[in-house]
């Protein structure tokens, strides 16, 4: 064969594969699908929250200031096997798998971190407890009254506890934001699919989460206004440009007046999905005849 003929051939060849694509293109683009555009971030913090580990809550802050000592590696096994032998739980006895626990003792560096990860993001996401901040005082016997004793704020504790949740609520907003872009690249996934993406992603970013934490912290000398502080409502301005707040509709973070994290947005942006909500037969009653449609009686 020629140099000609085999020019040629691939001339044809590439013709027939162009062809092919655009056959494959068409189909997709025919095919009987109905999508809505569905905000990235309650997909996001759906996923997250599903990684976050379930422990009782009366010990919960107990188990995860452990393992995320051992995410860090600021411990070593043996120290938090003595931890829990202090309460009252033998490590060689916990599961390697299926509990828990077992991220406590089984040396899964990876999990540890994502499980980690996942608590701390979901600390501002769920409703302030004000005993947090509290702090029992004693006041002496004086003037023929007894010794009381009382709770009072502990500002050194609640200053370092809003500069904790501020660095927090801003690496979610950075880390879901890169998440969400990367979700937007695969349109037409059920929301199902998409939650275990954000899911796998979340997990793979957990070690860079945790030092966007430690990056977010705001500078030293940060001043804070505690706005209101309660049952229903925890808000708080910086003197940063931050003002926190979570209430009924979740968290809300601004940042120099623009939503940085809450809703439905993600550094100022929407970042909407394009998912798979209905079968076929949706797409096939969207365009029934008019014949078979329902007529008003006038």
């Amino acid at each position: 064969m020629n140099m000609k003929s085999i020019f040629v051939a691939i001339l044809i060849l590439l013709v027939a594969l162009a062809g092919y694509d655009k056959f494959v293109a068409d189909k997709l683009t025919d095919s009987p699908r109905v999508w809505l555009r569905v905000p990235a971030l309650p997909v996001i913090q759906d996923a997250v929250f599903q990684l976050s580990p379930r422990f009782d809550e009366p010990r919960k802050a107990l188990m995860m200031a452990q393992l995320c000592a051992l995410a860090r590696g600021e411990v070593k096994q043996e120290q938090v096997n003595a931890f829990l032998k202090q309460q009252g739980i033998d490590a060689q006895t916990l599961p390697r798998q299926g509990s828990p626990f077992s991220l406590l003792v089984n040396g899964d560096k990876a999990g540890q971190a994502s499980a980690c990860a996942a608590y701390l993001a979901t600390t501002v996401l769920t409703t302030v407890n004000v005993a947090d901040f509290m702090r029992p005082v004693t006041e002496p016997a004086a003037n023929g009254q007894p010794e009381k004793s009382s709770l009072q704020m502990d500002n050194t504790l609640l200053t370092s506890a809003l500069s904790v949740k501020l660095a927090v609520a801003r690496a979610n907003a950075d880390i879901f934001a890169l998440i969400a872009v990367e979700l937007q690249r695969s349109p037409g996934l059920t929301l199902p699919q998409f939650r275990e993406q954000a899911t796998q992603l979340f997990t793979r970013l957990a070690p860079t989460y945790l030092q966007h934490i430690k990056e977010q912290l705001p500078p030293a000398n940060t001043q804070y206004k505690l706005l209101q502080m309660d049952d229903s409502r925890f808000a708080f301005s910086s003197s940063v440009g931050s003002v926190f707040e979570f209430g009924r509709n979740g968290l809300v973070l601004s940042q120099g007046g623009i939503v940085w994290y809450g809703k439905g947005r993600l550094m100022g942006q929407e970042y909407p999905l394009q998912v798979e909500c209905f079968s076929a037969d949706v797409k096939r009653l969207l365009t029934a005849p008019a014949s078979l449609q329902t007529t008003s009686i006038q």
